[in-house]
């Protein structure tokens, strides 16, 4: 089963790719951690996930130098468009992989769906993404060239958010994936990239991640952030 995702999720990208869309997408989220197996380039990092949801950040403005209609190049694979909750959110759903799009919240939010018309869809805007906008990498996976945000900027997202989350699975996973990419950045001695990174996020924002990790009991997390 592990392995017909991956080909689905592979064969997404490459559609993306194709319609020149992929380049102007971060893969963001649980499959960040199954694409790092190219950064990290070790047999024994684990890019095991729980997650069918591949989640594409949007950065803004929009750099799409053509309109894609995203449904349409995916719907001969057995996707189906389907709007999400009260606000119309839009996720495109098949049974093993389900897509959905977001943009950074900025100011006081609006609790709206941000229309994408170049890409016919709409993106769910979210807290704290322009952190990982601003600090990414590419890998080159299957031929393919992902952006994904650091992996450094992974963990540190989801040590600030973790306790957002309203369920305890979501939770529990955000914890689960950080801590393993932040330990295999440890174990391959990243540590001056983890702390370059960590101290140019917002002060209270570098505050609010330690006291996470102290919540977790995460002291030896907390003393690589701040030596």
């Amino acid at each position: 089963m592990e392995k017909k995702i991956n080909t689905l999720c592979l064969e997404v990208l490459n559609r993306l790719n194709e319609a020149g869309v992929l380049k102007d997408l971060i893969v963001i989220g649980s499959w960040s951690i199954y694409f790092y197996k190219y950064y990290f380039k070790s047999k024994a990092y684990s890019t095991y996930i729980r997650t069918k949801d591949i989640d594409f950040l949007v950065p803004i403005p929009l750099k799409f130098q053509k309109e894609t209609n995203i449904f349409e190049l995916v719907k001969d694979l057995g996707f189906l468009e389907r709007y999400r909750g009260s606000k119309g959110y839009i996720q495109l759903e098949h049974p093993d992989l389900s897509i959905e799009f977001l943009v950074p919240e900025r100011g006081r939010g609006e609790d709206k769906p941000y229309s994408i018309s170049q890409l016919s869809i709409n993106a769910q805007p979210l807290r704290f993404l322009d952190f990982l906008i601003e600090n990414t990498i590419s890998v080159n996976a299957e031929g393919l060239h992902i952006k994904l945000p650091h992996p450094a900027a992974y963990a540190l997202h989801k040590f600030i958010i973790f306790k957002r989350r309203s369920k305890v699975e979501k939770r529990d996973r955000d914890i689960e994936g950080a801590l393993r990419v932040f330990n295999e950045l440890v174990r391959h001695k990243k540590h001056i990239e983890i702390r370059y990174i960590f101290k140019r996020m917002h002060k209270k924002w570098q505050q609010k991640i330690l006291d996470n990790l102290k919540s977790i009991e995460e002291p030896e997390i907390v003393s690589i952030l701040t030596e």
